[in-house]
């Protein structure tokens, strides 16, 4: 699947850094966090006349990123995301259900903007934060040959662009070093991974409207060049 569509988004998001870079190189920020992602997006559906639902699980991963501030208050955020769910789809079609697992990888890039509080309280400084992303859904097994129970289908990757809004909080740790606690919802369209919306020949998944990724996060920020 081609990915032309959302690097001008990508373009956009690295020259904005860059301009805020050169503005402010005296005071950034770099972070690093451990996830908990909850993607959200079940579905129940026949296929064939056979019943079917889809849903994912909660899984892991990790962010990076860095932020350059465009005043006291606001800045610019960009970070590259890569987390687990995997896509579980039920046969309800037989006397007892059959599950069939695949591992789901989903790498994002998001570019935000960050709003802080003017000043901290007991060490505690809350921000909001919203932007748009790219994510890549890419499926990794265990059984990538295998879709709703039909043989020699491959699925593909699913490209999305989507939005995420939320927040947190930063707490003082040590000199130029705060623990980060996030939430956000990562807001995209529900992924197909290349199969067609409507019957055919072979497998198809007919499913639509939006997924959403809630994602707690926590990890440490280093404050550069104070």
């Amino acid at each position: 699947m081609k990915v032309a569509r959302p690097l001008p988004i990508v373009v956009a998001v690295v020259a904005l850094c860059a301009s805020a870079t050169a503005l402010n190189a005296e005071d950034f920020s770099v972070f690093a966090m451990g996830s908990i992602s909850s993607l959200f997006d079940k579905g129940y559906y026949n296929e064939y006349t056979t019943p079917y639902g889809s849903t994912y699980k909660t899984g892991g991963g990790i962010t990076f990123g860095a932020e350059v501030p465009l005043g006291k208050i606001l800045g610019v955020e960009g970070s590259y995301s890569k987390v687990r769910n995997n896509l579980v789809l039920t046969n309800y079609g037989v006397s007892t259900p059959e599950e069939f697992g695949y591992g789901i990888h989903n790498q994002r890039l998001s570019g935000d903007l960050v709003a802080h509080a003017p000043r901290s309280l007991l060490g505690f400084k809350p921000y909001l934060a919203a932007g748009l992303e790219y994510d890549r859904f890419s499926p990794t097994g265990p059984s990538p040959n295998v879709f709703n129970g039909f043989v020699n289908v491959s699925l593909g990757n699913a490209n999305k662009v989507g939005v995420n809004y939320g927040g947190g909080v930063d707490m003082s740790l040590l000199p130029h070093i705060n623990l980060r606690v996030d939430v956000r919802d990562h807001l995209t369209g529900t992924p197909t991974y290349g199969l067609p919306p409507s019957s055919g020949v072979g497998a198809y998944f007919p499913v639509s409207g939006a997924a959403h990724d809630l994602q707690y996060s926590a990890g440490i920020v280093v404050h550069l060049g104070k």
